[in-house]
């Protein structure tokens, strides 16, 4: 069996901060959708040039670590409509190691400045990555989740 024990310590360090206006997590929506407007990712000035390009994709995924939140581990987490389920079997923001994903739609750019549809963060919060959403790689069809209703759309209703 593998000693995991001599890995060595994960060291994050961030990239730049996020600008959402929230300044504290009870301004926070619980989740995107909460928040129809805009929000800036600020890189620091050394990783603009990881931007090249950025433009030719319309979502980004965004990493992020959640400050303020519990770090203590949780062996349940309440959900956001209904019973507790373990922490890893939720989106809640207190975690053992506070990373946070956001898929979000990329408006624009200038410089080292992303501006993107909504996020449910409190401003400042630290960026760990971005990565290119790819629809082809990412999107998973089949995927469900048994506590949320599924989507429906006005034509499935009539």
């Amino acid at each position: 069996m593998t000693d995991f024990s001599a890995q060595p310590r994960i060291q994050l360090d961030p990239i730049g901060h996020l600008r959402t206006g929230f300044a504290s997590r009870v301004e926070c929506p619980a989740s995107m959708a909460g928040n129809p407007g805009t929000s800036y990712i600020e890189l620091l000035p050394d990783y603009a040039a990881g931007l090249h390009n950025i433009h030719l994709v319309s979502h980004v995924i965004v990493l992020y670590w959640l400050h303020l939140s519990n770090r203590s581990p949780h062996l349940d987490a309440t959900g956001c409509n209904g019973p507790k389920r373990g922490v890893f079997a939720s989106r809640t923001p207190n975690r053992p190691n506070p990373i946070a994903l956001s898929v979000t739609r990329l408006i624009g750019r200038d410089q080292n400045i992303l501006q993107v549809a909504g996020l449910d963060c409190v401003d400042g919060t630290a960026v760990l990555d971005i990565k290119p959403y790819v629809p082809q790689l990412d999107h998973i069809a089949e995927a469900t989740i048994s506590w949320t209703p599924p989507h429906t759309t006005p034509a499935d209703n009539s």
